[in-house]
């Protein structure tokens, strides 16, 4: 289940295959503490925000051959009424994520629902695939971390719809965790799904904040695909 900004892999593979034939900072000892249980909230509770991002795209085929594409991307946050979740009809926050992906002369648009409960406890999600992702042990991060720290969100199983009877494709983990990167604290979700079939797919978003939580002007991915065509990887970051 792709994240926030949700990053059509069959697009990279395909521009890829066609062609065959940022990093992060310590703060070592640091005892500056920030936000996180705010910086959480602020992503749904923040009012509706927007990056432009810039990166590199790789693909190493199964078969042999690499490609590298230069790829930006634009991404929208925005809160929109209250709904119930597809998936158990409980009343959640809904936080919609649309994100367009440039590379290779191609584009790839989609959008992404969270749903989260009364506390912003991650109950699920539902992309314009109409893929279900259904969180369980849903945990809140810390009210408030140093440089280093992570824990857990949710764990989650990713079903081809949310309607009864669904078929399970993937289970997975989604965790937070508070980096420096290039001198800037980032709040970050991090998510792996190993798929049912074969394959795993891993990703990390991350926001700019201060040490009271606020969200930034920055932002990053990255983004790892394993699968039968070979192994996609994505760097973005904040133009």
């Amino acid at each position: 289940m792709k994240r926030f900004y949700r990053v059509s892999v069959a697009l990279i593979a395909t521009a890829a295959l066609s062609a065959c034939g940022g990093g992060g900072d310590s703060e070592a000892g640091s005892t500056t503490s920030y936000a996180v249980g705010t910086a959480w909230a602020n992503l749904y509770d923040g009012g509706a925000r927007s990056w432009s991002l810039s990166g590199t795209t790789t693909f190493q085929a199964a078969g042999g051959g690499s490609a590298s594409y230069a790829t930006t991307a634009s991404l929208a946050l925005t809160p929109l009424a209250d709904a119930h979740f597809p998936a158990n009809d409980v009343n959640a926050h809904v936080l919609q994520s649309s994100t367009s992906v440039s590379l290779a002369g191609s584009t790839s648009t989609s959008t992404s629902s969270w749903y989260l409960d009364a506390n912003l406890l991650y109950m699920g999600s539902v992309d314009s695939d109409g893929y279900c992702e259904v969180a369980s042990q849903p945990t809140p991060p810390a009210a408030y971390a140093t440089i280093g720290n992570s824990g857990s969100l949710a764990s989650y199983q990713l079903y081809d719809s949310c309607s009864a009877g669904a078929t399970l494709v993937g289970t997975g983990t989604l965790r937070w965790s508070l980096e420096l990167q290039n001198g800037q604290p980032f709040f970050c979700m991090n998510s792996q799904t190993d798929y049912v079939s074969s394959g795993s797919y891993t990703e990390k978003d991350c926001v700019a904040i201060d040490v009271n939580g606020t969200i930034g002007s920055q932002a990053s991915i990255t983004a790892t695909d394993i699968s039968t065509d070979g192994v996609g990887t994505l760097s973005l970051r904040s133009n």
